[in-house]
């Protein structure tokens, strides 16, 4: 996702392809178990697994414009991905800018094995589909068909590996993003009146312009970038993943 790509205001994009991520891996799983806690435990054998989620406020310039969510499943060997954005600035009685997208991601062992996205920026839409294959990723966008390397990662931020990359498939549009990640030190996120959350702060730079914050789990907890003259930040909300570890550990 790419929310006309994040921060490409310095680079002529439009709000779409990042915040994405939306206005907003190398290993996947390799990265969760080796970077956050796990999805969860193994269910009983017929036992129903509630999927995980990480859930976000989208503000801009500190008022509310939508949200994101981003939702795990296990799926027998595969981890299912399912991201929603949906965000509407209105000024008085008219809405001045609508954005929506919705990703599926598909991983086993570790990979990206499918994904399929579509979006509406503000009006203008786009479909991108990806399909692992023998040779590498097969990718199709508005930026044509072409073979990604194998262990390529969506913009969808959500891996902590992403920081690692040098190369981020835009899942707006469907081209490569040349990015390159600096950590920045670690910063409080604020997650209600009372409680923050320590978390890596990461400066994204190149096709995508932002800063990502990761808490030591693993769990993608913040993402801050301007656009079109404005600032969008997200604040983590509801069934966040990351704002129930909080709660559980404060409780023991």
């Amino acid at each position: 996702m790419t929310f006309g790509r994040i921060g490409a205001a310095t680079s002529g994009r439009t709000l779409g392809t990042g915040i994405a991520t939306g206005l907003v891996a190398g290993a996947v799983l390799a990265a969760l178990v080796a970077m956050s806690a796990p999805l969860g435990a193994m269910p009983r054998e017929g036992a129903a697994v509630e999927p995980e989620t990480l859930s976000f406020k989208v503000l801009r310039d500190g008022v509310p414009i939508g949200s994101h969510s981003i939702t795990f499943e296990e799926v027998g060997d595969e981890l299912h991905v399912n991201v929603a954005i949906d965000l509407e600035v209105n000024f008085a009685f008219l809405t001045l800018f609508r954005y929506e997208h919705r990703n599926k991601e598909i991983w086993r062992d570790g990979r990206l094995v499918s994904l399929e996205s579509r979006t509406d920026d503000d009006g203008k839409e786009y479909q991108v589909s990806a399909t692992a294959t023998a040779e590498g990723l097969w990718v199709e966008g508005s930026e044509g068909r072409f073979l990604a390397p194998a262990d390529t990662l969506p913009t969808s931020y959500w891996n902590p590996a992403t920081v690692e990359q040098r190369k981020l498939l835009d899942t707006q549009r469907g081209g490569l993003l040349a990015v390159a990640a600096e950590p920045r030190g670690v910063d409080a996120i604020a997650v209600d009146r009372r409680k923050t959350l320590a978390a890596q702060r990461y400066k994204l730079q190149g096709d995508l312009n932002a800063e990502l914050w990761y808490a030591p789990e693993g769990d993608w907890m913040k993402i801050a970038f301007k656009v079109r003259g404005s600032s969008i930040d997200y604040q983590p909300i509801g069934a966040h993943r990351g704002l129930r570890r909080l709660q559980q550990s404060s409780n023991h």
